[in-house]
């Protein structure tokens, strides 16, 4: 199994800007990364009109497109998959993912808390949770739990690479 670490905490709080941070971080540090995002809510990657939209429009089921650089998998599912289902799909030179969201499923978490946004933890009883990233460590609501600099992306880097051992 790849190392996995997911950023959870309320919408707002700033998860996508501090998972952008750290991803390149890593990949400066060297590392391949990959990404999982859970979205909560009805995503639609192509637009309107475009080719794979006729194509999902028109019944398929599951479409790839591909270039030269990238490719991408649109494909209905009977249930939301795990998100161990989906690591499982990403490349074999992925050193790490780092994922967004999952908050419910058993993997390794980071939960951002910041000032104005967070008031209450969302996975204080998950014992994968393992870290609080903060710009608030005063606050009553994270204490007894590993404190990290919100603002000091090194730290939350250095704290994964140790902990997930990679």
């Amino acid at each position: 199994m790849k190392p996995l670490v997911s950023f959870v905490g309320t919408s707002g709080c700033g998860k996508t800007t501090l998972i952008e941070k750290v991803i390149t971080e890593l990949v400066n540090r060297g590392y391949k990364v990959s990404t999982v995002k859970h979205d909560a809510h009805d995503f639609q990657m192509d637009k309107e009109g475009k080719d794979t939209w006729r194509h999902k429009n028109a019944g398929a089921s599951a479409i790839i497109i591909s270039n030269k650089n990238k490719f991408a998998l649109i494909s209905d599912v009977e249930e939301e998959k795990s998100i161990f289902e989906l690591v499982a799909m990403l490349p074999e030179n992925t050193d790490i993912v780092v994922a967004e969201g999952f908050k419910q499923e058993l993997q390794h978490k980071i939960e951002v808390y910041r000032n104005g946004f967070s008031t209450k933890l969302q996975c204080r009883d998950d014992n994968k949770l393992m870290a609080i990233a903060t710009d608030c460590p005063n606050d009553p609501e994270v204490q007894g739990f590993h404190l990290l600099d919100l603002n000091n992306t090194n730290e939350i880097v250095d704290f994964i690479i140790n902990k997930l051992n990679i």
